[in-house]
């Protein structure tokens, strides 16, 4: 039920109602409509249009960009029930961006199975945030790893400290550091390339002293000196390369992280090696023969009907036809 209420001036300038309260603040001869134009069809018609060829610009980059990825998988060797990145990549394509059904988007995503398709279309379809491209697992059935982050943790200060050893090693590192690990080396090996990061790649041996402050200034100083004269490589120097075979030996190949050398520390010990060395110059190839410390050739002895023993003749050994020592210093004396 509506009151009504009146309202007098007091004298003072001032509306107040009956009972002494002050009136409302209001202003005469105002509009009662706020309105701000928002857009006009001519403008509306504008916007339309920009968009329309933008959309178009970008679909034609997008068929672009798929040619490529469809190529690529139809050149795939395709397996049973296990599909590549690039053909989900095309079923989405085909499903969501052409609308085509699942089963033709699946057929022309290199071969997807029907029923797979339909269960991926639904997901799409259903769950905007989920991911094709993860492997798709039972992950409430799974049981639970063997290894977990202190593992993880432990196998990379050991691959730090020694990475030319074997997964066996690791293996039985980590049954000594974890008393109550039961582990396979099938297992450990997925392991160092899954969760740790790691890859098996060539080795690289490096000396202990070879960081050396000292030594990175004796480097320094012998490249001042051997800049200073008249060394050219191009006319007076040969290249010599050498392959050693030493006590330091380690296996050729060793665990790191991917992306960055495997690299490994060996002691300056000083032994008895065989080394081959090979030199190359700009104007031709020099090949230069070190002999190595001959070991003791085995009697041989020949029994003779008469009963007398006797040393079997050795055969002499062929002559080298390689560069010899002297040869190389009497050429090296050329050049000088």
């Amino acid at each position: 039920m509506k009151t009504t209420r009146f309202y007098y001036e007091d004298g003072q300038g001032k509306l107040v109602d009956e009972e002494g309260n002050d009136a409302m603040d209001w202003v005469e001869e105002a509009t009662p409509f706020h309105l701000r134009t928002l857009t006009r069809i001519t403008e509306y018609c504008r916007k339309q249009e920009e968009e329309g060829v933008s959309s178009e610009d970008s679909l034609g980059n997008l068929d672009a960009d798929m040619e490529e990825v469809i190529a690529i998988v139809k050149k795939q060797k395709r397996l049973h029930h296990k599909y590549s990145n690039e053909q989900k990549l095309a079923f989405v394509y085909y499903n969501r961006i052409k609308l085509f059904n699942a089963a033709k988007s699946g057929r022309l995503a290199g071969g997807i199975a029907e029923r797979t398709a339909q269960k991926w279309a639904k997901k799409l379809k259903e769950d905007k945030d989920w991911n094709i491209f993860e492997k798709q697992t039972n992950l409430v059935n799974r049981l639970k790893p063997q290894l977990d982050k202190r593992h993880k943790v432990h196998l990379l200060e050991f691959y730090d400290n020694c990475p030319q050893a074997p997964v066996l090693d690791a293996m039985e590192s980590l049954t000594q550091k974890f008393s109550d690990l039961t582990v396979k080396k099938n297992t450990v090996h997925n392991f160092l390339k899954n969760e740790c990061n790691l890859s098996f790649k060539k080795l690289t041996r490096l000396p202990v002293a070879r960081n050396n402050s000292d030594k990175i200034q004796a480097r320094k100083n012998w490249v001042i000196k051997w800049t200073a004269t008249d060394m050219n490589y191009l006319e007076n120097c040969v290249f010599v390369d050498e392959s050693a075979f030493d006590i330091n030996m380690r296996p050729p190949s060793g665990w790191s992280v991917k992306g960055t050398p495997a690299i490994t520390t060996t002691p300056t010990t000083k032994t008895v090696s065989h080394t081959v060395l090979g030199a190359i110059s700009t104007k031709f190839v020099v090949a230069m023969e070190l002999h190595n410390p001959q070991e003791e050739s085995s009697k041989r002895i020949k029994i003779v009907h008469s009963g007398r023993k006797r040393k079997a003749p050795t055969e002499k050994k062929k002559k080298s036809g390689g560069f010899s020592r002297s040869a190389w210093m009497k050429w090296i004396c050329i050049q000088n």
